[in-house]
């Protein structure tokens, strides 16, 4: 028997660099509580997910999924160095997940007010290390991992990560 590989999910991550009293700014991640009444995953944290619909690319995808989950029409995302991983044994799939950044380095009304939707109870902003510690999936912490180690730090220093940025008007 032959196992499939297949993309039909995207992960996205929302940063947005908070201001701190007194302290250097800092990255802060969010992350969303799964709804109880959630047939997969009921309760859990993690990062905004979505499957592909037929119409799609998954760079679209990400855009949707996040105004849909949490209200934030982000204008561009960045395109992680990071493929998610996980095998689907209902059908048999190895699913390939690409994985998307939203960031925010300026004080921003977008990202101000969340507006999560019915399939979460709750939403937080964290650090890095507490986003790790509350994530289960493997595949969103490392996605954490690769945004924290590839793109933030060349934002912090005003250079333009190599990877790619994409803008909503690419995806109309």
């Amino acid at each position: 028997m032959v196992v499939s590989c297949v993309t039909r999910i995207i992960q996205a991550h929302i940063v947005r660099l908070h201001p701190s009293r007194g302290e250097s700014p800092r990255w802060e991640h969010l992350v969303l509580r799964r709804s109880p009444t959630q047939t997969h995953f009921p309760n859990m944290w993690q990062v905004v997910t979505g499957t592909i619909d037929n119409d799609e690319t998954p760079l679209r995808t990400a855009f949707r999924e996040i105004e849909e989950e949490t209200g934030i029409c982000a204008d561009k995302l960045w395109v992680l160095p990071h493929v998610g991983t996980f095998y689907d044994a209902e059908r048999n799939a190895m699913n390939l997940v690409p994985c998307f950044a939203a960031i925010f380095v300026h004080d921003s009304s977008e990202v101000a007010s969340v507006h999560i939707s019915s399939e979460h109870t709750a939403f937080e902003w964290h650090t890095k290390e507490e986003v790790q510690r509350q994530l289960v999936i493997p595949s969103h912490i490392q996605g954490v991992e690769v945004l924290e180690r590839h793109i933030l730090p060349l934002l912090e220093r005003g250079e333009e990560p190599v990877f790619a940025k994409h803008h909503r008007s690419e995806c109309a």
